[in-house]
């Protein structure tokens, strides 16, 4: 083992790097290269690598465990190494440190969080993270000199020099911290990333950043080429679409309709959208990627229809029930209905049409939620079948509010639409209020409507609990109401009449 004089302990928190500045400043040696060379690292010129040993490409534990050191793997590379990731999010990790003066000062480490390239401000002082030398404007790097200028004489810039971070770039910055520590994400986090893991996430946010940057620059997003400074503001930009979805990400693709590829025209724009579909179908098994698909394919249907010819994909197919709109005579099928339907459910804005280039289409989720409701549902004819109920019975009742109606018979529709559920809890309820042990001989339903007793009476009585009666189940029809029989009035009702 190579003695060491001194072995520093490492915060939980701190960057592996950072760590072996002390170790080598404290136990006399020059630079982290001379500390790593007498452990036995085989490295030429004394470099360090410290990129690879931040990503955990690089085993750096045997030389910890010869100088005697206690060996943590870093956290934020555990999950996250680059194999695991898509081709866009390869290089996730900074290759030159990024550090808040102001927790440097404090702590006297750097964080690992701040090796990540989508981890742009610190947090605690709502400031945007320094990557490049207030004198030379050049990139810092992991010798003590050049990170941290911080002697008493030559003090690292004021707190007024370093730009503040927007609220947008925190609540950007805070989640993914939350998403690297594996923490449950904050209330305020966009819909669209709740659910995923930090490389999903990333990935959907990096396509969107790529997108923007290729639109106004016309060339590669590549973080790893930028200062910190442009990397926040495209991180941020493409963040506050999130907050916004999938309107954020629509009014994105729109902007390619006036920026085509090519002079081309319409060829122009038809390549960005086969382009950007391809990109996301390659990548469909990730998690963030198929949300960003999703939304793709809802875009085009609606506003581009023709922008992306599936038979010209020759490695993607669209099947019928993957596309989000439908055409008319589709949603005729589905609802089981003539066009003079289709006409009153969008006056009733039940269904919302969208027309492009004089074809109208319908979104197929909203169909299909309304023919799934017509389907676990009554008519009118099936409510007299299943209640054994007569027709007049049952409009009484739906007219007095005991029966629910989520459709009512009317100039736009020709029939009622029966909350099935409802009528299932009532006949629960009145199953566990009958009398198995009544003994009395008591009147039918037809005696009570004999005596004048309409069946609202006969439901008001019931509700108030005036009537006991006696319930015989039938298998054959669990929801009638002719299970109900014996009915007698209770000792209270009559003592209060006499």
């Amino acid at each position: 083992m190579s003695k060491l004089l001194i072995r520093p302990h490492r915060q939980p928190d701190e960057c592996i790097v950072s760590y072996l500045i002390p170790v080598s400043e404290q136990n006399g040696f020059h630079h982290i290269g001379h500390l790593l060379q007498h452990a036995g690292l085989p490295w030429k010129n004394l470099r360090i690598p410290t990129h690879q040993m931040i990503t955990g490409e690089y085993d750096i534990e045997p030389y910890f465990s010869q100088l005697g050191l206690d060996y943590t793997y870093p956290r934020t590379a555990d999950t996250f190494k680059s194999s695991q990731l898509p081709h866009f999010t390869t290089k996730i990790f900074v290759k030159t440190p990024k550090i808040c003066p102001e927790c440097l000062e404090e702590t006297g480490y750097s964080s690992d969080l701040w090796s990540h390239i989508a981890y742009t401000a610190c947090v605690k002082h709502k400031l945007l993270l320094v990557d490049t030398s207030p004198k030379t404007g050049k990139r810092l790097s992991w010798y003590r000199r050049t990170l941290n200028e911080f002697n008493k004489n030559d003090p690292f810039p004021t707190v007024n020099l370093i730009p503040k971070a927007s609220p947008a770039t925190l609540a950007f910055t805070r989640t993914m911290a939350y998403l690297i520590e594996g923490r449950s994400l904050p209330i305020s986090t966009p819909a669209v990333l709740k659910g995923l893991n930090f490389v999903e996430a990333l990935s959907l946010i990096h396509f969107i950043a790529h997108y923007q940057y290729r639109l106004f620059h016309h060339a590669l997003f590549s973080p790893a080429s930028l200062d910190n400074l442009n990397v926040s503001l495209h991180y941020t930009q493409a963040w506050q679409s999130l907050k916004r979805w999938p309107q954020g990400f629509h009014l994105l693709i729109s902007q390619y309709i006036d920026n085509p590829m090519s002079d081309r025209g319409q060829s122009g724009i038809n390549k960005h959208f086969r382009d950007i579909h391809e990109k996301l179908h390659r990548q469909r098994k990730n998690k963030g990627i198929a949300r960003l698909r999703a939304a793709f394919d809802q875009f085009i249907e609606i506003n581009w229809p023709n922008a992306i010819q599936t038979h010209r994909l020759t490695r993607i197919s669209l099947s019928s029930s993957e596309r989000p709109l439908i055409t008319q005579k589709e949603a005729q099928r589905i609802l089981a209905c003539r066009e003079p339907r289709i006409h009153s459910l969008i006056a009733q804005d039940k269904i919302t049409l969208h027309k492009f280039k004089g074809k109208v289409y319908f979104n197929r989720d909203q169909i299909e939620s309304l023919a799934k409701m017509y389907q676990d549902n009554w008519s009118m004819e099936q409510a007299v079948l299943e209640t054994e109920l007569s027709r007049y019975q049952l409009k009484q009742l739906l007219d007095a509010g005991f029966v629910k109606a989520l459709q009512k018979a009317d100039s736009q529709n020709r029939d009622w639409l029966i909350c099935k559920k409802s009528w299932q809890h009532l006949i629960n309820n009145l199953k566990k209020s009958a009398d198995q042990n009544q003994k009395a001989q008591g009147k039918t339903l037809s005696g009570l409507q004999k005596q004048g007793f309409m069946i609202t009476n006969v439901f008001y009585m019931l509700a108030r609990s005036e009537l006991s009666y006696f319930f015989k189940e039938e298998a054959s029809k669990p929801l009638s109401f002719k299970q109900l029989g014996n009915f007698n009035w209770k000792q209270s009702v009559i003592n209060s009449a006499q």
